[in-house]
């Protein structure tokens, strides 16, 4: 990865997670061109924030990844927990897509302004993840779902990688583990997950991450799958740098074949407060939502928004009319969103299934047709930037 690359990523990750902090508290000053007070911040602010940092790292490196290979392979984000549907609003919002969908919410100051305003009830969309916006295929509802919904996405999608990103709670549901397993039977079906390991399920320790390294391969060596794992401590550009690599190595390992999980272990909620009123917050349960509930009464909540705000160095970022500038503007020119095809249309290389008599045969008629030989290792390529 050229030194470039991380100082694009790095910027485009930190818009994510400035924009996400600002819908979950702001109602004005979103680029803090003024003094933060308690007029600019909501009454109530709510909203998820633990799996945000992690969420934007994954996203911020797909989408730029999916740039890189402008088209050779098709790369399909898919997010399995609802809750980050701020992190999928905010990425939309940088990098262009959710102006285009709806122009009240342009990448500009006066777009974040009303995108934050509205959350957490955006109109037609909410505050969960949404089919409408990139990495929303995946519907949720529970947790869970998103790994074998990836495998069967995949396997109807001919020349595309399907990538979803999964938390360590869901990682814990037996609909998963059991996609883990049987992923050795679903031939051609180019999946690569990111399993984002911050330590926590909701409300308690998650058992991925009690795991050191060691065990943590040989877990997934036992179900089929070779783990690579990268630390993220801080977002720091050598640590960018350190994901490239580590995602281009398991892309080019997906698609010759080679089942290969991409984990990112990560402190919960980093980047957020660290404590609050004598108590820790970071690598805590009490990150799992915003836990500055009330700045506008409160002075030191007040601080600590606007300290947490700075820290992500906005006016680096956008301009004064909140258009995205430096690294930031020449990452967006870079992203590319890749999506599965729409429903109904049919792709070259996509056999076709008779129309069933029933749901049984309609399932069994899939699989036997889907049941192919096993592809053969070949070279790819995919390489790494340089």
């Amino acid at each position: 990865m050229m030194e470039n690359d991380a100082v694009l990523a790095e910027a485009l990750w930190r818009a994510i997670c400035y924009a996400s902090v600002c819908q979950l508290h702001l109602r004005d000053n979103v680029l803090l061109s003024q003094p933060l007070t308690a007029e600019h911040v909501k009454e109530r602010p709510s909203g998820h924030w633990g799996t945000v940092p992690g969420t934007a790292f994954a996203l911020t490196h797909l989408a730029l990844a999916a740039g890189a290979l402008d088209g050779e392979v098709g790369l399909v984000p898919l997010l399995g927990a609802g809750h980050a549907g701020v992190v999928q609003l905010s990425a939309s919002w940088v990098t262009g897509e959710l102006g285009r969908l709806r122009p009240e919410f342009g990448p500009d100051a006066g777009g974040l302004r009303r995108l934050s305003r509205a959350f957490p009830n955006v109109e037609g969309m909410g505050a969960e993840v949404t089919p409408a916006l990139p990495a929303g295929a995946f519907l949720g509802g529970r947790l869970g779902g998103c790994l074998p919904f990836a495998q069967g996405a995949a396997l109807d999608a001919p020349g595309r990688v399907v990538v979803p990103v999964i938390g360590d709670g869901e990682c814990e549901t037996a609909t998963t583990a059991s996609a883990w397993l049987a992923h050795g039977d679903l031939t051609g079906a180019a999946v690569l997950p990111v399993v984002h390991v911050n330590g926590f399920r909701m409300g308690g320790p998650s058992l991925l991450g009690r795991l050191d390294d060691v065990r943590l391969r040989a877990y997934f060596a036992g179900i089929g799958w070779r783990a690579v794992i990268v630390h993220v401590t801080a977002g720091s550009q050598a640590e960018h740098a350190a994901f490239h690599a580590a995602l281009w190595d398991a892309l080019e390992a997906t698609v010759a074949g080679r089942p290969t999980a991409l984990v990112l272990r990560c402190v919960k909620g980093w980047t957020g407060p660290v404590a609050l009123g004598g108590q820790t917050l970071i690598g805590t349960a009490a990150l799992h939502k915003t836990p500055l509930t009330n700045p506008r009464a409160d002075a030191q909540q007040l601080s600590q928004l606007d300290d947490w705000l700075a820290s992500y160095r906005p006016s680096q970022l956008f301009d004064t009319r909140g258009r995205s500038r430096g690294p930031l503007a020449e990452a967006v020119a870079r992203v590319r969103w890749c999506a599965l095809p729409r429903a109904g249309s049919a792709t070259p290389d996509a056999p076709r299934v008779p129309k069933a008599a029933s749901f049984t045969s309609a399932v069994t008629g899939t699989v036997r047709t889907r049941r192919l030989p096993s592809p053969q290792p070949r070279r790819t390529g995919l390489q790494s930037s340089s």
